[in-house]
Parts: structure tokens; sequence; C-alpha cells
């Protein structure tokens, strides 16, 4: 990263990242309002890929955060959003970084989050676990690399100031394997070997849509 980049790219990446448990959440609304318009039952490829929505909503808004470190007895802590979620997190070491931490809704990060959004509500199984799976395996490796850079970039910064990172890829114990192996499971359970190649074809796109979107926000500029 250049330095004229750096703070653009990580304010569209905290806009990712405050839209993101939204958008899990808004996703399910489709999938429910067609069942309702319909009049037909719930199937279980809907809720296996609601639930794990539902568990990445969770995490992002700092419920794992907080029952793992105070158990079940610090549930009302969750309420303390300002220290829980996950783009708050973000949003403390960016200010430490570089001053302000306002999210940008820029064109191109608003067109990839209304195109994630419709892969997470779409009606086609499919497509709903190729998105899923896209978006948490370039994640893993996204946080990663993005981790790498800056701290290359700014040394200076206390591990304690790292948070955001460390919780999802950082400690002895970060939650993004975990991620990865929900995600797993589900693909375990929704994709039968009839339809794999199309699942493969379906999340080629997908992953790429997310790579485009990075590149994109590394030419941004102030």
């Amino acid at each position: 990263m250049e330095s004229q980049n750096v703070r653009p790219l990580l304010q569209n990446f905290l806009a990712l990242s405050q839209a993101f448990p939204y958008l899990l959440a808004g996703a399910q609304k489709e999938l429910i309002f067609d069942a309702m318009e319909n009049d037909r039952d719930v199937p279980v490829e809907v809720e296996i890929t609601s639930v794990v929505g539902n568990y990445l909503c969770w995490d992002e808004t700092g419920g794992h955060f907080t029952l793992t470190r105070h158990g079940i007895s610090g549930l009302p802590r969750i309420l303390e959003t300002h220290k829980t979620f996950h783009a708050n997190h973000l949003r403390r070491y960016i200010e430490r970084l570089v001053g302000t931490a306002k999210p940008s809704y820029s064109p191109v990060t608003r067109e990839y989050l209304t195109d994630l959004y419709e892969g997470l509500s779409n009606s086609s199984a499919l497509e709903r676990c190729a998105t899923l799976a896209a978006f948490a395996l370039h994640g893993h490796r996204l946080v990663n690399g993005l981790w790498r850079s800056l701290t290359a970039s700014y040394p200076d910064v206390q591990k304690e100031e790292q948070s955001y990172f460390l919780i999802h890829v950082g400690e002895d114990d970060p939650a993004e394997p975990y991620h990865i192996a929900l995600t797993s499971g589900m693909l375990e359970r929704l994709v039968p070997p009839a339809q794999q190649e199309e699942f493969l074809e379906r999340f080629e796109v997908r992953y790429a849509r997310n790579v485009a979107w990075c590149r994109a926000i590394r030419t941004l500029r102030e």
C-alpha cells in the first residue's frame, strides 16, 4: 500500500466490516417472505444457510467474543457495542493509524455490498453456499494479508491495539478457522456430488468478485 491509499482503503474496509452483519441478517428476510407469499414451509436448505449466517452475524456483533471471555454471565456486555462489534475494534485500530475512522461507502463498495447481499439472499441454495464459502475463504486471506501489510507499514502499533486482527486470525484460538469449518459442514450437507461442478463455477465467480473489490479499493486516493 502507498501512503496516499491507506486511509481510503481502510475506510472502505471498515464499511464492509460494518455492513456485513446487517447484510447477513437482512438476507433472511427475502427467504422467509418467499415462503410466506407462496404459503410453503421453510426448506432445510434455508435453515442451514440461515444458521451459518446467524452465527457469523452473532460473531461480528461481539457475541462470540463476549461469551468466550466472560461466560454466560457476561451476556449483558454485548450491549456495549462500542467495545464488542468487530467493526468498532477495527475503527479504533484505524483511528490509531490515520487519526480518523469514518466508514466510506464509496461507489465501488456500495456495488460490491449490494452484490454480496444478492448472493446471501438468493433463492438458490448453491448460490448462497457459494457466496458464504467464497467470502469466508477470501476473508481469511484478506485479513491475514492486510494485517501483514499494516504491521510492516506501522511497526510501532502495540499488540493490544490490534484486537480486530487478533480476534480473527492472530490469537492462540482465533475464530476464523471455526468459520471455515462451519462453512465446510454447510457444503457437505447442501452440495451433492451431482452439483459440485456447478457449485465450483458459482464459487469462482463469487471469489473473483471479492478479489476485484480488494483491487478496486487499493486504487482509491484521498
